[in-house]
């Protein structure tokens, strides 16, 4: 009887025990939910409905399928109209901005990219684009460098600058100032990529071959041109390589402590219109799309206007790409 009840009383305390466990497990997923929301909450901006101001509204994409309006909607401001449901994973584009932001400066867009996400293929479609690509500034009424639409209108030209190219809307935008890129960079443990062209940039030696860079390594990795051979593409091809070893290596992050420092840094120096829940849909459903990318540029050449460096697309090149996206968009 007494080895019963010894039994009997272990059964409680290793019952109480895991309870425990399981409430303080709960609180722990609890806190750890609530500063995942904090910090996309923190990041988010949306897109006006139409451009404000002297902006002309957003051209209509009738090819594209009719959107599905959110239930849930980030505190921060309403819903964007133009955000698909990706609880229903369809295609959709992203446009990655770098700024050169300083303070007292908004600067430009130092690098952009068109991504195109197929749920269906299992792709990734990255297209870089020239900083010095010559076209129409939508809503500055002026044909000028696509990274001067940053400069006059902020994201809101500028995502309406890369519509009016490309002829694709863009679903969403994930703006990063490129300090806190490399502060990303450090956190992550660095990056390894495969550099073809040895340099010398800002006291910092790259040297040829496989390299792991650090976040201002990284930082002088994506910026430098003038002496790499291919100029400008040179610097998007790394910018690329960039790209896909962070997307790589952010979908790997494990360290609990590690994430809480990496939201402090997305909070600071990332803006996006991609609310809490797209990024918890993005990670259930596109996670392996993040790992398996396909790379573009625009082809074309350089040329001197009135005295000033332009790139001019060919456009034959520019059409086949518009229309490519299109399709994968479901046009």
């Amino acid at each position: 009887m007494q080895i019963n009840k010894r039994l009997r009383r272990w059964h409680k305390v290793v019952l109480i025990l895991l309870g425990i466990l399981i409430l303080v497990a709960a609180a722990f997923l609890l806190i750890i939910w609530h500063m995942l929301k904090g910090a996309a909450d923190a990041m988010y901006e949306p897109l006006p409905n139409k451009m404000e101001g002297n902006l002309p509204e957003q051209q209509s994409f009738p090819f594209i399928t009719p959107i599905v309006e959110k239930k849930n909607q980030a505190v921060t401001a309403p819903t964007d109209h133009r955000q698909p449901n990706l609880a229903e994973q369809p295609p959709f584009t992203l446009l990655l901005i770098g700024t050169d932001e300083r303070p007292g400066d908004k600067g430009r867009s130092d690098s952009l990219a068109l991504v195109l996400v197929q749920p269906r293929s299992g792709t990734l479609s990255l297209l870089s684009i020239p900083r010095d690509t010559r076209t129409e500034i939508v809503g500055h009424h002026t044909v000028d460098k696509i990274n001067h639409a940053y400069a006059f209108g902020g994201v809101p030209m500028t995502v309406a600058t890369v519509e009016q190219l490309m002829k694709v809307p863009v679903h969403y935008y994930v703006k990063t100032n490129m300090n806190g890129f490399a502060s990303m960079i450090d956190l992550l443990g660095g990056i390894e990529v495969e550099n073809s062209h040895p340099f010398i940039e800002d006291g910092i030696s790259i040297p040829q071959g496989k390299v792991t860079l650090k976040g201002k390594e990284a930082l002088v990795y994506v910026r430098m041109r003038k002496q790499d051979p291919n100029g400008d593409f040179g610097r998007m091809q790394r910018q690329r390589q960039v790209l896909q070893a962070l997307f790589s290596k952010s979908v790997q992050f494990g360290s609990a402590s590690r994430w809480m420092d990496l939201l402090e840094q997305l909070k600071d120096n990332f803006r996006t219109n991609l609310q809490f829940d797209d990024w918890q849909e993005l990670m259930v459903h596109y996670r392996p799309q993040l790992q398996q990318v396909e790379q573009h540029v625009l082809q074309g050449e350089g040329r001197m206007i009135n005295g000033i460096y332009f790139f001019i697309p060919k456009e034959a090149q520019l059409k086949k790409l518009a229309e490519s996206l299109r399709n994968q968009l479901g046009g």
